[in-house]
């Protein structure tokens, strides 16, 4: 009898070793992104200093020095003769004791400044005639220039208020100069960023008006937070009467009402919003702010806009 093959049948593979899947690298973390909004990024800790002198040109010196050594500046006094040219133009002691000395210049990339505090105080001949005890130098590019104006609208807010230089000046050391400041900064911050009730009407155009007016409404709004203070001297009254005649009288008269109508009728654009009203500016309409030579207000809120 025939012996019959047994059907063929295939073993199963054995399977496939597991193989121990390589854990993932891990992704360094990311560094911490300071807000927008933060004093550090106008003025680092490291960037308020006690003056030695009492002199306006060897503060200027001293204070450039400063920038060199920290390395936020090459070459520091390649800058001195642009920021005393500014000076002889128009003196910065914008009053409550503090001067704000300044240069544009294209030859640097960055924005850059430093704080001298001198408690003593300085003869700045300023404005109100109160001698100068803190000096905000700054060196930035023209495309910067906004920002230096933020930085200089919030400095004035804050020396505005008696009380604030009083805490300033009791202070006594560069790092609890920093703490008080970082503080009033972020409430200055946080005041412009609360948002407030507005009737819905037309927003004025003011197309046409130069950007260099934006300049001049600030320096004007800090003069007129003096005035609030109970600052009325003739020196105060003759300078707002002054500016006043320096500004085109539509930005002008729209400052004033815009004034009445909110505590800080002065806002910054971020992530596209106006940090007013909190409300996002149409994309077209924020080309045409980028893009334009001229004054631009919020569509919503009717703030001047400043780009950062």
């Amino acid at each position: 009898m025939a012996k019959t093959k047994k059907p063929y049948s295939r073993k199963p593979a054995k399977p496939a070793a597991k193989t121990k899947a390589k854990p993932a690298p891990r992704k360094a973390p990311k560094a911490k992104a300071l807000p927008s909004m933060s004093l550090e990024n106008y003025l680092g800790k490291t960037q308020i200093f006690m003056l030695k002198t009492r002199e306006k040109q060897t503060i200027i010196k001293e204070m450039l020095q400063k920038l060199e050594k920290l390395g936020k500046l090459e070459h520091s006094d390649r800058y001195y003769a642009q920021v005393i040219h500014r000076e002889s133009l128009e003196n910065t002691g914008i009053g409550a004791g503090l001067a704000i000395p300044h240069a544009r210049t294209d030859s640097v990339a960055t924005f850059t400044t430093v704080l001298g505090v001198s408690p003593e105080g300085i003869d700045y001949q300023s404005y109100d005639g109160m001698p100068v005890r803190y000096v905000l130098l700054s060196i930035f590019p023209t495309e910067m220039s906004t920002k230096y104006l933020y930085l200089v609208g919030m400095m004035a807010r804050i020396f505005s208020s008696a009380q604030k230089r009083a805490q300033l000046d009791e202070a006594g050391t560069p790092a609890k100069i920093y703490q008080i400041l970082a503080k009033d900064a972020k409430e200055y911050f946080d005041s412009i960023s609360q948002k407030t009730e507005q009737k819905t009407e037309k927003i004025e155009s003011l197309a046409g008006v130069p950007s260099s007016d934006l300049d001049l409404l600030i320096r004007l709004d800090s003069l007129y937070h003096l005035f609030d203070e109970g600052n009325t001297s003739d020196s105060i009254n003759a300078k707002i009467d002054q500016l006043k005649r320096l500004i085109d009288n539509r930005s002008l008269t729209y400052y004033e009402r815009m004034r009445k109508k909110c505590q800080n009728p002065f806002s910054i654009i971020e992530k596209s919003s106006c940090s007013g009203c909190h409300l996002e500016i149409p994309p077209i309409y924020l080309k045409q702010i980028k893009e334009s030579k001229g004054i631009s207000v919020c569509s919503h809120c009717g703030r001047f806009l400043i780009i950062i």
